[in-house]
Formats: C-alpha cells, sequence, structure tokens
C-alpha cells in the first residue's frame, strides 16, 4: 500500500500526449503537484477552481488580448493551480512578455503543445492515471 501519492507538472510533461510540448516559463514549478486536469476556456476563473488543477486552454477566451491574458494567469495563480497548458496557433500565437514574467516570478509553469492534441484525450488519460493511484493506496 502506497502511504503518499504525488503526481506532479513534470510527471504530467512524461506523458504520451505530451511530447510535442514547451515549457516557456515557471521551470521552477515543475514540483507543483497536480489533483485534476480541467479545460477553461473562460477568462473570470477564480470562483471555479479548487487548486491544483493544471489547465488545458486553446486561448479561446483571451485571443490575442495580452491584458485579458495577464489577468486570467494572475487568476490561476491566486487559485493555486498547478500551471497552465496552451495550444498554440490556433487563437493564441504568442505569449505576452508580462505573462511570461508573471509566471517565472511565481513558480507557475505555462507549456505550450506545440501541435494540436485532443484535450478529451489528455484528461482522460490523467484522470484514469490519477483514479488508479487513489485507488491503489486505498
Amino acid at each position: 500500500m502506497h502511504e503518499h501519492f504525488q503526481f506532479t507538472v513534470l510527471d504530467v510533461l512524461n506523458r504520451k500526449h505530451f511530447e510535442h510540448t514547451q515549457v516557456i516559463a515557471g521551470h521552477q514549478g515543475l514540483h507543483r503537484t497536480v489533483k485534476w486536469v480541467h479545460v477553461v476556456e473562460v477568462t473570470k476563473i477564480h470562483k471555479l477552481l479548487n487548486g491544483k488543477e493544471l489547465i488545458l486552454s486553446t486561448g479561446v477566451g483571451w485571443k490575442e488580448n495580452g491584458e485579458l491574458f495577464l489577468s486570467f494567469v494572475e487568476q490561476l495563480i491566486e487559485s493555486d493551480a498547478s500551471g497552465l497548458c496552451i495550444e498554440i496557433g490556433t487563437y493564441t500565437s504568442s505569449i505576452p512578455p508580462e505573462v511570461i514574467q508573471l509566471a517565472n516570478e511565481h513558480h507557475f509553469p505555462i507549456i505550450l503543445f506545440l501541435k494540436e492534441v485532443p484535450f478529451v484525450e489528455i484528461t482522460q488519460d490523467i484522470h484514469a492515471y490519477l483514479i488508479n493511484q487513489h485507488y491503489q493506496m486505498i
């Protein structure tokens, strides 16, 4: 029986759907615990998270609005999210320097998907893994 189980952002990066990714900020936060993966496309999220979620987003909520994007990342940090994974290219073409600086200051990982990845497969994979690990602890 396992007494303590911890799954981190770094562990997530070793999963199959994360082969074509790039960590662009918050490298010192790769040890952050991930308890769940959640897809978020709205920009007001501070009341929607419990903490320790790894957030997946296409960026459709902020598109090219850097101020809205910065506010979104601030809310994620305040909500104790584990990190942010963004599908680059569809709705977001680049990450503003202010967002990268904020993420680095707070050791908040920002990960780019360099190729389109089905978010449903990521959530199924990681949720199944997390649930299985918790089941083994019982």
